[in-house]
Parts: C-alpha cells; structure tokens; sequence
C-alpha cells in the first residue's frame, strides 16, 4: 500500500534514525540499502556476525517502536 509523501513523517524516521548509535545505524543501513549480509558487515566492522544480528536486531526494534508511535499520531 502506497502512502501520500509527508515531510513530517519523514523528519521523524530521520530522526529516529540518528537516535541509533553510529554504528548501529551504519549497520541497519548497509543491510537496508545497500542489501548486505551479515556476513559482509561482520567482515567489514571487525565484529562477529551475533554481534551484527544483535544489532541489527536492536535498530529494528527501535525503529519499530518509533514508527509505531508515529502511527498513533
């Protein structure tokens, strides 16, 4: 389902975005975007690919939890 472009919902996903840490984000991001494996960015940050599921896992919440709020609005 489509939804119209509103500027001010996506301030807010941009927002909760930034409330991730760095590498957090960078995380979500590379596997979001740019389709990388967990493999890939365990490689390239010198974690371990639980610790990049870990991760990965804690944006996924946040960012759920924020756009949830969102919706209520």
């Amino acid at each position: 389902m489509e939804q119209d472009f509103n500027p001010e919902r996506l301030r807010r996903i941009e927002a909760a975005l930034l409330e991730l840490t760095n590498l957090d984000r960078q995380i979500f991001l590379a596997m979001r975007l740019h389709s990388m494996s967990v493999e890939e960015i365990a490689r390239r940050t010198g974690l371990s690919q639980r610790q990049v599921v870990k991760r990965l896992g804690r944006a996924i919440r946040h960012l759920g939890k924020r756009l949830d709020e969102l919706g209520r609005e």
